[in-house]
């Protein structure tokens, strides 16, 4: 069994993210004193830290995470890969933007536009 703080280095997650995982129901410790309110992290709590990283890292929230975390199905999977999907297409089309728009600066098709010059008013006119 590890303190929070030996699990903290064990895991480079802070303590306070780890309060922060215990409390909303992500991350419970193994065990917790009575009389301290020491959190105590098992070998158990090292897998489940492993697999809420490799999730996060493919866009699941923690929340999600949490919310599912007996109930991993395919469809849940399929449904991140279409987003990531989307998003990867959304991307590319930003950069085709940008490289149309980098065209038109290139071939003198975007320059300064002429600013019209701000006209000062006086409230004693």
């Amino acid at each position: 069994m590890y303190k929070i703080g030996e699990f903290s280095k064990l895991t480079n997650l802070s303590i306070r993210t780890l309060r922060y995982y215990n409390d909303i129901g992500l991350l419970i410790p193994e065990e917790v004193d009575l009389f301290t309110n020491y959190r105590f992290y098992g070998e158990n709590n090292l897998r489940q830290v492993e697999i809420i990283e490799q999730l996060k890292s493919v866009g699941f929230t923690l929340e999600e995470i949490r919310d599912n975390w007996d109930n991993f199905t395919e469809e849940l999977f399929l449904d991140r890969k279409e987003k990531l999907l989307k998003e990867i297409n959304e991307k590319q089309a930003a950069i085709k933007r940008v490289d149309d728009l980098r065209s038109k600066l290139s071939k003198g098709m975007i320059s300064d536009y002429p600013k019209e010059e701000i006209k000062k008013k006086s409230i004693f006119n």
